[in-house]
C-alpha cells in the first residue's frame, strides 16, 4: 500500500522543515505501507528552493517546482501527480502530522468501504504551543445529505484532517483549479456526491498552526459565503436534486 501526502508550500521555509520532519516520523508498523511526500514549490524566495534541492537524496520525497505562484488546488495537483500512491493525504506546509497518523488513515480506508476519512485536530500557535479551545472535531452524520446541508448552511467544514483513495480522487475530477480558496471543501462536497458519507477515524491527524500568515485568517463572513455560492452553483442541479439549500451565514 502507498500513502502520498500532498504538501504545496512557499515562503514558510522555517514551518516547512518542521513539517517534513514530522512525516519522516510517521510510525506505519504493523501496516506495510509505502510512504511518500510530494513537495510543489510555489516560486518562494526564502531559500525554500535550495533546502528542498538539499533533500533530494531522500527517497521519501518527491520535490517539483514552479517559477511563480498559483492557485492552491493546481499546485496540489501537480504534486498528486508528481508521485504514486494508493491513498493521498493533503497537509499545509505550516502544519505538522502526529506519527500515527498515516497508519490510522489507511487502516481505516483498507478495513471499511469508505473511499474517504476524516478525523480530529489541534490548534497550536507560531511557537507551536497548544491553544485551548481551538480544537476541531469532525462531525458524524446519518446521511449524505445532513452533511451536505451542514456545509451549505455554513455549519460544518472541512480542513486538512482528510485523506482519501487515488481512486476517489481520480473519479471526482481532482482539485479546482481556478479556485483560490476553499477548493479543498469544493473536492470534499464533489466526494459527498460521488461516494456518500467518510468513515470516521477517532484520533487527532495533525496540528493546525495559527499564526499571522495563515491564509484561512482572510476568509471572513463575507467571503465564505461567496466562495460557498461559487461552490453551491457549480453542482446546482446535483445538490437540488438531494433537497440541498443554500443559506448564507447571516
Amino acid at each position: 500500500m502507498q500513502l502520498l501526502i500532498l504538501t504545496p508550500t512557499r515562503n514558510r521555509l522555517g514551518y516547512l522543515r518542521e513539517n517534513v520532519e514530522s512525516v519522516r516520523m510517521s510510525s506505519l508498523d504493523p501496516l506495510d505501507i509505502q510512504l511518500w511526500q510530494a513537495l510543489h514549490d510555489c516560486g518562494s524566495d526564502d531559500g525554500t528552493a535550495e533546502w528542498l534541492a538539499s533533500q533530494r537524496d531522500d527517497p521519501r520525497l518527491q520535490i517539483t517546482l514552479s517559477a511563480h505562484a498559483m492557485p492552491p488546488g493546481l499546485a496540489r495537483n501537480i504534486a498528486a501527480a508528481s508521485a504514486p500512491g494508493d491513498f493521498i493525504m493533503p497537509l499545509d506546509d505550516d502544519d505538522l502530522l502526529l506519527q500515527r497518523s498515516a497508519h490510522h488513515f489507511v487502516h481505516a480506508l483498507t478495513t471499511s468501504e469508505a473511499e474517504w476519512a476524516v478525523s480530529d485536530f489541534l490548534s497550536i500557535d507560531h511557537e507551536g504551543r497548544y491553544i485551548p479551545g481551538k480544537d476541531y472535531y469532525a462531525w458524524r452524520f446519518g446521511t449524505a445529505e445532513e452533511m451536505l446541508q451542514a456545509i451549505f448552511s455554513g455549519r460544518h467544514y472541512i480542513q486538512g484532517n482528510v485523506c482519501f483513495s487515488r481512486q476517489l480522487f481520480e473519479r471526482a475530477g481532482a482539485y479546482a483549479e481556478d479556485m483560490t480558496t476553499a477548493e479543498d471543501l469544493e473536492l470534499y462536497t464533489r466526494f459527498i456526491l460521488e461516494a456518500g458519507l467518510p468513515v470516521y477515524v477517532p484520533m487527532v491527524s495533525h496540528l493546525h498552526r495559527l499564526h499571522d500568515r495563515n491564509i484561512s485568517r482572510e476568509v471572513d463572513k463575507d467571503r465564505y459565503n461567496r466562495d460557498m455560492t461559487e461552490i453551491y452553483e457549480r453542482h446546482r442541479s446535483k445538490l437540488e436534486a438531494r433537497g440541498i439549500r443554500l443559506e448564507l451565514i447571516p
